[in-house]
């Protein structure tokens, strides 16, 4: 499983992007930093591995964080504290939703959600971004839910209401974005 070729772009600059389509970018790196960053979902495969898997997920965070607000670099004040309050708003209103769900569950629907918006290039990742490696660095570290039948149907299917939800707020319905 991975972010379709065609979705990565090493030749993109980033357009003029509505108020609306900085929000879309955001959000997924906002959902997958907030869930990566609960104490106990991201751990070493084994101790010996203990140091090189902080060093990596430290990296990873830093790029999600990076990613939450590239969009907004380009604004000052007013402007950009109020649409990074509503990337928070809208994320802190998912990420109520998830319950007790297992990380891994929650993790497997935002892959299959952020992989869906690439694929339809709904969102368009360009080799090297802060998006483009955290995703890189995230797939490995938990690619086996994909074999687990029951945990990758469901994800599949919570993925599609997670699209739904925010399609019902005016998200995700526009043409193609740059992440």
């Amino acid at each position: 499983m991975e972010i379709s070729r065609h979705s990565l772009r090493e030749d993109a600059v980033m357009p003029a992007l509505s108020d609306r389509q900085r929000v879309e970018v955001a959000i997924p790196a906002y959902l997958l930093l907030a869930l990566t960053s609960a104490p106990g979902v991201i751990v070493p495969a084994g101790p010996e591995m203990t140091g090189k898997a902080e060093v990596a997920i430290a990296a990873m965070k830093n790029d999600l964080t990076q990613a939450c607000v590239e969009p907004f670099n380009d604004l000052v004040g007013k402007k950009q504290h109020a649409l990074l309050r509503r990337v928070e708003r809208i994320g802190k209103g998912v990420i109520a939703g998830w319950g007790d769900r297992p990380a891994l569950s929650v993790m497997l629907t935002l892959w299959y959600f952020v992989k869906d918006l690439t694929d339809r290039e709904v969102l368009i990742l360009w080799e090297g971004s802060a998006m483009a490696r955290a995703a890189n660095t995230l797939l490995p570290m938990f690619a086996h839910g994909f074999e687990e039948q029951k945990w990758d149907a469901s994800a599949k299917r919570q993925a599609g209401r997670l699209l739904a939800q925010f399609q019902a707020e005016g998200l995700y319905s526009g043409g193609p974005l740059l992440g």
